[in-house]
């Protein structure tokens, strides 16, 4: 799952005026780590809505945030021992089964998280970046 966010360049240029380019990546990850751990918990609702054992809410986790192919990111996925990972897609997009299509209950429910919440995540972020222009 990823967003993007856009309309910001004034901020950006703005910052890349007031900060050197190594300060400004730094300020950029400091703004993803806030808005990455309200993308965790929107994703845990969304999820506590199909839990059978708990394992697919207890494996989210939220990632560092990381420069890649020269845009900071920052990345939230399942990652623990019941290994749900394997089945977070199996729920959000159904599957095929001896020629049978299943919608589980969990079918579609993280692409409707991801459109409810990428608003927010943009003012979470664009908030966070104007605060270090002041």
């Amino acid at each position: 799952m990823s967003v993007e966010v856009t309309g910001m360049e004034e901020v950006f240029a703005k910052l890349e005026e007031k900060f050197s380019e190594r300060k400004l990546n730094s300020i950029e990850k400091q703004a993803l780590t806030p808005a990455g751990q309200y993308v965790k918990n929107e994703v845990k609702s969304a999820v506590s809505f199909f839990k059978d054992t708990g394992a697919e809410y207890d494996e989210v986790v939220v990632g560092k945030p990381r420069k890649i192919g020269g845009v900071n990111v920052i990345r939230v996925g399942w990652r623990g021992p019941m290994e749900r990972y394997r089945l977070v897609h199996l729920s959000e997009f159904g599957y095929t089964r001896f020629g049978k299509h299943y919608n589980p209950r969990g079918f579609g429910q993280l692409q409707k998280t991801y459109d409810k919440i990428k608003p927010y995540y943009r003012v979470i972020t664009s908030g966070k970046l104007r605060e270090k222009l002041l």
